[in-house]
């Protein structure tokens, strides 16, 4: 598995939605990349968090979505340029 791949099975993986053999890989790659196993550490947990606290919703400050989502697009270009 490489950062694309794992990028694209990320979500589903931490929703248990993947098969056992994508889930191996995923942590087998997490295991080499220290990049990706922020990435899913940090995901994984900022999702503990969020469920933690019921169905409450949270705003999110425009100029703070605006900032992460271009983040995010950014990451995910630099990783699919690999």
């Amino acid at each position: 598995m490489d950062c694309r791949q794992f990028l694209e099975e990320l979500s589903e993986c931490i929703d248990g939605a993947v098969p056992a053999a994508i889930r191996e890989a995923i942590l087998e790659h997490t295991a080499l990349c220290r990049k990706c196993q922020v990435l899913y550490n940090s995901t994984r947990h900022t999702l503990e968090i969020v469920t933690a606290h019921g169905h409450e919703t949270y705003q999110i400050p425009e100029p703070v979505s605006e900032r992460l989502y271009s983040r995010l697009r950014a990451r995910r270009a630099k990783l699919t340029d690999r």
